[in-house]
């Protein structure tokens, strides 16, 4: 039986969105594992890391020369990013919330949809690209872990522009892509990540303003009854990145959410006013 090592020592990691709350987790994490890690972020000086195997670099992930251009000084400077983790988009802490899809501008839609959908398509295109170019050689992880979200699962009633984007990129590209990364090369792999509401400095501070929403979101609607943890999730992208691990597995989605079971669709409030 061989050694069931999560070791990534000579492997590439590149990961978008690395300056956040789960992608600092997952630096450490792949760090921790001997990695050799590239961070693409708008705003790479949030990192507090320095680490001789890390690379941070300011990319736009909506700009396709700004993704291709980082892709390319990635590969020069710790050769070909085997696993790439697309984890950079808006988010429900940015994107502003509207009572209904009426209240929506289109401009709002569209952005959502050019970073969370079109950014993660430039990011996937560019790592099959690197591989693509590689497949001669003798690769290891070759993998994409896309990180999408519960509301791609259950939607999101006052931010469907965030829940179809997720649903696009988690459902869709990832069965699309399951055929295809292989094609390119035999081992390769595409999997997502739907994390559940986060344990962060933000959903504290959310609940804190509205001391509803801790229940709202996680007391009575996941199984475990509390927030996830960055470093669960971050777990959970080096399973899916590490082929010793998880070899066989592709085209899935997993989903680290406490037991997310869906969402609550009227307050106790809301229904006694809209049906007494």
């Amino acid at each position: 039986m061989e050694a069931l090592q999560l070791d990534f020592t000579n492997t590439h990691v590149l990961i978008t969105g690395g300056a956040g709350y789960i992608g600092s987790s997952t630096v450490t994490a792949f760090l921790e594992l001997n990695a050799y890690v590239t961070v693409l972020d708008l705003n790479p000086s949030k990192l507090r890391h320095v680490h001789p195997k890390l690379l941070p670099l300011k990319a736009d992930i909506s700009s396709e020369d700004s993704v291709e251009s980082a892709f390319a000084t990635a590969t020069t400077k710790f050769g070909v990013p085997t696993v790439c983790i697309a984890m950079a988009g808006l988010d429900l802490s940015v994107l502003p919330h509207r009572e209904s899809l009426i209240d929506m501008p289109l401009e709002q839609w569209r952005r959502t949809f050019q970073t969370n959908v079109e950014g993660t398509f430039l990011t996937a295109r560019a790592w099959l690209k690197g591989i693509n170019a590689h497949k001669d050689e003798e690769l290891r992880n070759v993998s994409l872990v896309i990180v999408g979200s519960e509301s791609g699962t259950f939607g999101d009633r006052m931010n469907a522009d965030y829940a179809s984007s997720k649903s696009a990129i988690q459902f869709g590209l990832v069965q699309s892509l399951k055929g295809d990364v292989a094609r390119i090369y035999p081992r390769a792999r595409v999997n997502a990540i739907a994390p559940g509401p986060m344990d962060t400095k933000q959903f504290r501070l959310e609940c804190t303003e509205n001391p509803e929403q801790l229940w709202l979101d996680s007391g009575a609607t996941t199984a475990l009854g509390k927030p996830v943890p960055t470093l669960a999730v971050a777990k959970s992208i080096v399973f899916l990145a590490n082929e010793t691990w998880s070899g066989h597995v592709t085209g899935q989605i997993l989903n680290v959410d406490s037991g997310k079971h869906g969402k609550v669709m009227w307050t106790k409030e809301e229904h006694a006013e809209a049906f007494t």
